[in-house]
């Protein structure tokens, strides 16, 4: 039976909720809102129910009333961004309390993601399309001219170098695009992306990296301790976010650091974590409010990350004009030499 339920549920996950048909993120919300005001989850979901979620609100309210448990059953109706969080969760706390916290990681994560995209996902475009251009000016475009200049024995060495220049910086930029590319992909595996933190940890420390998975992480840490959770509690919960791995990751440390005898200033002094963070942890165990200065240190990293993304973002942008101005000069060169070749004659 309990093998037939299981069949059940991938398949209603993968092939029945393939087409978007989970509960979204807004209804969570509002689920989240009832069930922390104190109604129960029969009666929640019954007041989130509107047409457009009515199939799915009535298929859980049937399951529950067979029985089922909304921690056994949520899965299979949340999206995957919000499951990933709930799954791990609710093993150690109920479907509010989890519903909770995987909301606020879910916003957070979101907030973070959406910072860096925003600053540099335009300039990187603006470049990507400059030079793709230029490759399909010169792949489709620009052979016709020439072997029309070579009719009126026009001397094409220059262009021919200016030719191979332009592939090749074309070339490397596709080259360096397709390795950051397979780079994320293949970092984006849980074990991949810690062995790799793991090394910037020790060889690159204080980078920016480092710096980034250590404010993504207390400002997880941050929100279980301002919904009342212990820092122990608050990194246990943590350490169970598989979908976040550096994350779990500190976590682990940090707790396997406090669980052998030692605080919380001489914990984070270890190679895994930033070193201003170790910093603001020893001025935040000494004052009334820890929260304050550890959110203290989430402004800061912020700012120094956003500082970093504008730069980038500087660089790129300026590349993408010159890349620019380099193919608007090079097609007005070449637009205008057959006239200059007709005027030789």
């Amino acid at each position: 039976m309990e093998y037939t339920d299981r069949l059940i549920s991938f398949l209603k996950r993968n092939f029945i909720l393939h087409r978007h048909e989970w509960i979204s993120i807004e209804d969570l919300t509002s689920l989240n809102e009832l069930l922390d005001a104190g109604l129960s989850i029969r009666n929640s979901l019954s007041l989130i129910r509107i047409s457009s979620n009515e199939k799915l609100i009535d298929e859980l309210l049937k399951r529950l009333d067979k029985g089922n448990l909304m921690e056994e059953i949520a899965g299979d109706y949340l999206p995957a961004r919000i499951a990933s969080y709930l799954r791990p969760l609710l093993r150690n706390m109920s479907f509010a309390k989890a519903l909770s916290l995987s909301l606020s990681f879910y916003h957070k994560s979101r907030d973070n993601s959406s910072r860096i995209e925003k600053s540099i996902l335009y300039p990187f475009v603006l470049l990507f399309v400059s030079l793709s251009a230029l490759y399909l000016f010169d792949t489709y475009g620009l052979d016709p001219i020439l072997n029309m200049l070579r009719s009126f024995g026009s001397d094409l060495s220059s262009f021919r170098v200016i030719r191979i220049i332009l592939r090749i910086i074309v070339y490397v930029f596709y080259f360096g695009m397709l390795t950051v590319t397979g780079a994320l992909l293949y970092f984006s595996r849980e074990k991949n992306i810690t062995l790799f933190y793991l090394l910037c940890s020790r060889y690159l420390k204080n980078s920016l990296l480092q710096v980034y998975f250590c404010e993504e992480f207390i400002s997880l840490f941050l929100i279980c301790i301002d919904l009342g959770y212990k820092t122990r509690d608050a990194l246990s919960i943590l350490k169970s976010l598989h979908n976040k791995p550096v994350v779990s990751f500190l976590a682990f440390h940090l707790e396997d650091k406090l669980l052998a005898g030692e605080s919380l200033k001489d914990a984070s002094r270890q190679n895994y974590f930033d070193e201003t963070l170790s910093r603001f942890i020893n001025v935040a165990v000494y004052t009334d409010d820890f929260s304050h200065v550890l959110n203290n240190y989430v402004i800061l990293s912020q700012n120094r990350i956003t500082a970093a993304m504008k730069k980038a973002a500087n660089i790129i942008q300026a590349s993408s004009y010159a890349a620019i101005g380099a193919i608007i000069i090079f097609i007005y060169q070449v637009l205008f030499l057959p006239m200059q070749a007709i005027s030789s004659f």
